[in-house]
């Protein structure tokens, strides 16, 4: 904030502070607060109240208002909490008595003001904003507020109860750094390590909690559970571990009651509590209560508590596994035989025969198994085959392949079509890819994932998940002679049938599997055979020509990792037309597709095949044509992916080091001037400045970046050959170039006439202007690209959200209230 905003300041308060104005909008307001933050952090303990007085009659003003808007009063109250965030300011509000009027909250309720949400937020943001010292938790709790704190933990908003977790939890953290007297931070570190005067205030909240748990209000119990998570999780020692000793009776209590509604919340404590030194501690009965929690597996609420004891980080293995048999219950109990099912609970055997709860039901069971199997968690004493089994029965029966023995069960009639289970148990089938006993199963799996993509019934997220299934399946028996054969014979068929599908988001995750399958099986040769025998390189071929953008998109990622597969196998010594072909329609598709997707795609396919090194010489004569038409394209996005294939480019041509490349072709060494007339060959600098003085942000600073790069490689070189020129004529960039070097010659009183060569004699503006070639050095040299880079790194509004434009619009806003008061009729 400059000297200018300062001066506006005054004029700004009076506006705020005038209750017959309207206020400014929420937006203008937390930017106006965002600016005073960052000023007071650049203060250098400087008080801005002591510099700004109009600060401290604002604050007067508006307290002293009856009428004051709500916003505005917010505003205040969490103005005054920054302002006092230092000893100094504290000092000079205290004084007289200004901090009081401010925080009392009794004055706000008299005119209503306190019924406002943004004004409990704000008051309570102003003591979070306040509390940087001790004297300001002094004021805190001399002034009763602690009470207050505690009532609005308990506020209809959730947004103010949230934030009196934060500001109470904010208070007990202040407590233990500020009051340690021995340093200690062990588990079970008394109270006396507390200071004596600030005992009480540590009490006071704990009892809060204690209380709240032991509440009939359930939404006070939320919040009690709430708070003590959060303390858990982010208080240090000995307010946790006296707290945590303080509500073990009623959240033993909570825990035995079984309210499925509390199982979540109190999971969280729980959660919080396994990831301290606490679980370690016998007395702190963390295990115990987890247990408790998990009970016998025949309450409704089991099974949740189960899944989350499953995501812990830090879990006994009894509790664990325990858990791992509750959650795996309900899977078992579809897909088991009829003699199994009859152990069944009632609880499970009910929530299985209603629709809603036993999709819930398996799909929790689903996730879980997958979480597991993606750590590779070893099932001691549960063997994974029969569990991937009962997944695949699973996704059988949900296919409507059910068996007889089974139907008793009626949970087969709430399977059939459920897309939701569908989607859960192929992600869970995937995820099983990864235990290497389950590799004996592959036919089975295999049949299964076939069944699905052949069926003209499979919803088009189902089948996405099915492709996603299939190349992890595929990736994990790609050393099976069989797979080939289920490849060539039974998959491609259904491929080929999938990419002529009436719906373009199944056209799309087709060439996406493809794509993934290409790369899975990239060093297997009998699959790029089979890929190019099967007819699939024509399919692909042809879809480039889809009349859906996402879908040519695909494709031509789709086409350029099939070339590059054949390339790196040399199937391409008998199918050259592939590359031909590839080559002509994706430059087609760069130079008149109407969607920026498959635009995008063709150029990010060069840089692959540019990275890949197999392709160097047979691309070489299409780059010069990608990076003009990418460089001119309207979709910014294709030329950041344009500017990124000029780094490969540069990378590829500029290696070794900055005094020698290595030329395409070729393993002897060149000079790096060499290297600059190949890039300039292929339009790389006109592609830079082009990009540079661009309108969209992101090219600029890329284009400048590596212009950044090319100069810091000529400086570096003292014997580079200047006489490597560009043609400033006729391009969008050679104005701004020409324009700055020609400022730059007339102070000198000379000028570079062509080829970069510099004349001693004077010139006139007119034939200044009449300059056509400029060398690189000189024009990197005269672009003053260091000042770019830094104008470049503000966003593209910074000027429009300064606070000085802010000001002034709240300025203007309120000049123009004063005009418009005319009636307009």
């Amino acid at each position: 904030m400059d000297s200018d905003c300062l001066t506006l300041l005054p004029a700004v308060c009076l506006v705020l502070a005038d209750p017959k104005q309207s206020p400014p909008d929420d937006t203008s307001l937390e930017k106006l607060l965002d600016w005073f933050k960052e000023l007071h952090s650049q203060s250098n303990e400087q008080v801005l109240l002591q510099h700004q007085p109009c600060l401290k009659e604002f604050i007067s003003s508006v307290c002293a208002s009856k009428t004051t808007d709500p916003a505005i009063l917010s505003f205040t109250l969490k103005l005054t909490g920054l302002l006092v965030g230092t000893k100094q300011g504290f000092h000079l509000l205290e004084e007289g008595g200004l901090l009081v009027c401010v925080y009392d909250r009794e004055a706000w309720c008299v005119c209503d003001l306190w019924e406002d949400a943004s004004v409990r937020s704000g008051w309570m943001q102003g003591l979070l904003n306040m509390l940087k010292h001790r004297q300001a938790l002094d004021f805190i709790c001399q002034k009763g507020l602690i009470k207050v704190i505690l009532q609005l933990q308990n506020d209809r908003s959730l947004f103010v109860a949230c934030l009196a977790n934060q500001l109470l939890v904010h208070i007990l953290n202040f407590l233990t750094s500020s009051n340690m007297t021995n340093g200690s931070n062990a588990v079970g570190s008394s109270e006396s390590s507390l200071s004596p005067d600030w005992v009480s205030v540590s009490t006071e909240i704990m009892n809060g909690v204690v209380e709240a748990l032991s509440s009939d209000d359930h939404p006070r119990v939320i919040q009690g559970l709430r708070l003590l998570s959060s303390v858990t999780s982010q208080c240090g020692e000995p307010i946790k571990s006296m707290l945590w000793k303080d509500v073990l009776v009623p959240l033993e209590v909570l825990i035995n009651r079984g309210s499925e509604s509390l199982t979540q919340p109190l999971m969280s404590v729980l959660q919080a509590a396994v990831r301290t030194p606490l679980l370690g501690k016998s007395e702190y009965k963390v295990e115990k209560l987890l247990e408790a929690m998990l009970g016998s597996g025949n309450k409704k609420e089991s099974f949740q508590c189960a899944a989350l004891i499953i995501m812990l980080e830090k879990c006994p293995e009894v509790l664990k596994r325990k858990a791992i048999d509750i959650i795996l219950l309900p899977l078992q109990c579809v897909s088991a035989q009829s003699q199994d099912t009859e152990k069944m609970n009632l609880v499970l055997k009910e929530q299985l025969s209603q629709k809603a709860s036993c999709i819930s039901l398996l799909m929790q069971s689903l996730s879980s198994l997958a979480e597991l199997a993606y750590t590779k968690y070893q099932f001691d004493g549960i063997s994974i085959h029969p569990v991937t089994c009962s997944v695949v029965l699973l996704l059988r029966i949900c296919f409507g392949h059910c068996p007889s023995s089974l139907l008793h069960i009626n949970a087969s009639t709430h399977l059939i079509g459920c897309c939701k289970v569908q989607r859960c148990g192929l992600d869970t089938l995937g995820a099983l890819s990864m235990y290497e006993e389950n590799v004996d199963m592959r036919k089975d799996i295999f049949s299964v994932l076939l069944d699905y993509l052949q069926s003209p019934d499979s919803h088009a997220t189902v089948l996405k998940k099915t492709y996603q299934a299939t190349v992890r399946w595929i990736a994990v028996c790609s050393p099976f002679p069989d797979l080939l054969h289920f490849i060539s014979h039974d998959l491609f068929p259904v491929l080929e049938k999938r990419t002529c599908d009436l719906r373009w988001e199944v056209r799309d995750s087709t060439l996406e599997f493809i794509t993934q399958l290409t790369v899975a099986l990239n060093g297997n040769i009998g699959f790029i055979e089979a890929l190019h025998t099967s007819g699939m390189v024509s399919v692909l071929l042809s879809s480039l020509a889809d009349a859906e953008g996402y879908v040519r998109a695909s494709a031509v990622a789709a086409v350029g990792e099939a070339v590059t597969s054949s390339v790196q196998q040399m199937v391409l010594v008998s199918n050259n037309n592939l590359l031909e072909e590839a080559l002509k329609q994706i430059m087609t598709i760069l130079s008149q597709d109407t969607e920026g997707f498959p635009r995008r795609a063709v150029v990010k396919v060069f840089t692959s095949w540019l990275e890949g090194s197999h392709l160097l010489t047979a691309v070489h004569p299409s780059l010069s044509s990608v990076l003009s038409l990418g460089g001119n394209d309207f979709d910014w996005e294709v030329k950041m992916h344009t500017l990124e294939l000029a780094e490969v480019l540069m990378e590829k041509t500029l290696t070794c080091c900055p005094y020698a490349v290595q030329n395409f072709g070729s393993s002897e060494k060149t000079h790096l001037t060499q290297a600059f007339s190949k890039l300039k060959e292929f339009g790389l600098f006109d592609l830079l400045f082009n990009c540079l003085f661009d309108c969209d942000r992101p090219v600029c600073e890329k284009a400048c970046a590596l212009l950044l790069k090319l100069r810091t490689l000529i400086s570096e070189c003292t014997d580079f050959d200047y006489a490597l020129v560009l043609n400033v004529n006729g391009n969008r960039w050679g104005d701004e170039v020409q324009s700055r070097y020609i400022n730059k010659q007339q102070g000198k009183g000379s000028v570079c006439v062509t080829n970069g060569v510099t004349a001693s004699d004077e010139r006139t503006d007119s034939d200044l202007h009449c300059i056509k070639d400029i060398s690189l050095p000189m024009i990197l040299h005269i672009l003053d690209l260091d000042d770019m880079q830094r104008t470049l790194k503000f966003s593209s509004d910074h000027v429009v959200n300064s606070p000085r434009s802010l000001m002034e619009d709240i300025l203007s806003a309120a000049q123009q209230s004063e005009d418009n008061t005319v009636d307009c009729y």
